[in-house]
């Protein structure tokens, strides 16, 4: 009897040895450095690279913006422009289109917040195609002179949505 509870023992003390030091160090050697304290450091100061999967590839992409909160909208102008930072600013290396439906059309009119023209200016600039629902726009009361310069109408956005995923680009909705 002792010798079973002394080899019961000895297995859960094993056991322990193996949860508490060796799998976490076995983990950081798989999926990152094994001490974490310098990882934000690194990474804030060093860009990382272009997954290699994308090597000769182009990124095609739709995002959809059905909401006019101003957090959904500051959402999908952070996605672009990381989508712009992670390809050096190459837009030939992807081709994005935002679509704006639904409430979220009021964010691409003239009199909403201000705040949007600025970045979507610089992003229409490197190749983002700004699309605006015109069904929203007759829901909403208004006409393409309300709508930013660079955004064009468009029948449908959700339309524009199914077409451009039948086109080949993925679509998200931040």
């Amino acid at each position: 009897m002792c010798a079973y509870l002394w080899r019961s023992y000895k297995a859960l003390l094993v056991g322990m040895v193996m949860v508490f030091l060796v799998l976490p160090q076995a983990w950081a050697l798989r999926y990152g450095p094994a001490s974490y304290n310098n990882y934000s450091a690194f990474y804030n100061s060093h860009p990382l690279p272009t997954p290699s999967f994308f090597k000769g590839k182009v990124l095609k992409a739709v995002i959809e913006v059905d909401s006019a909160a101003p957090a959904r909208w500051n959402y999908a102008v952070a996605v672009l422009t990381n989508i712009e930072k992670a390809f050096g600013n190459n837009p030939r290396r992807y081709r994005l289109e935002l679509v704006a439906f639904g409430p979220g059309i009021r964010m691409l009119s003239v009199w909403s917040d201000a705040h949007n023209r600025i970045p979507l200016e610089k992003l229409a600039a490197h190749g983002l195609k700004i699309r605006a629902c015109h069904n929203a726009m007759l829901a909403t009361h208004l006409v393409r002179k309300d709508i930013f310069a660079f955004a064009r109408v468009v029948p449908a956005g959700v339309l524009e949505v199914a077409r451009k995923e039948m086109q080949g680009y993925v679509a998200l909705k931040p």
